[in-house]
């Protein structure tokens, strides 16, 4: 998941650039994830978002927007994603999972979309899934959270139609 905010980032930003296209030629998957991360706290947002910007330290960067603040915020990370030339989207993840916009990805021409408990395809449609997240908890959990994803990884190669497992390591 790319992050294409670049402004401040000084000469690390030919690194990154150089970064991503070596993993599109190795033939790995680059989604849009959001403009910034971090969310802007002058957009007005409905309560729901604004509890989501509580408990994810303000990561939820479209928590609770409006369609067209969503919309405007989508525009401001595709055209920064354009000044990567790393080619295409592979498809799109809201910043900690939060965040109405499955319709406008569509629109937008997407071909992936991955929320909260489900992922989408253009080709092979809409999924159940269900992810095993390292983000935004606290260290002791880590191994907790391992146990149940091997454990859940085992399960699902037995039986097929379970969600699909996500496995989002997270610094």
């Amino acid at each position: 998941m790319v992050i294409p905010f670049l402004e401040n980032s000084g000469g690390s930003a030919e690194k990154f650039i150089l970064q991503l296209l070596e993993w599109r030629k190795c033939g790995h998957n680059l989604y849009l994830h959001g403009y910034r991360h971090k969310a802007d706290l002058n957009l007005k947002r409905s309560l729901l978002g604004k509890l989501a910007l509580r408990f994810t330290n303000s990561e939820a960067e479209f928590a609770g927007l409006s369609e067209n603040d969503s919309k405007m915020l989508l525009n401001k990370a595709l055209q920064a994603w354009q000044k990567l030339s790393a080619g295409e989207a592979d498809g799109f993840v809201a910043p900690a999972w939060y965040g109405s916009l499955f319709s406008l990805c569509k629109d937008l021409g997407f071909k992936n979309y991955g929320s909260r408990f489900f992922i989408w395809n253009k080709d092979k449609g809409l999924r159940l899934s269900i992810p095993f997240s390292t983000a935004g908890i606290p260290k002791f959990f880590i191994p907790i959270v391992k146990v149940c994803k091997n454990i859940y990884l085992k399960l699902y190669g037995i039986f097929g139609f379970l969600p699909v497992p996500r496995i989002v390591l997270h610094p």
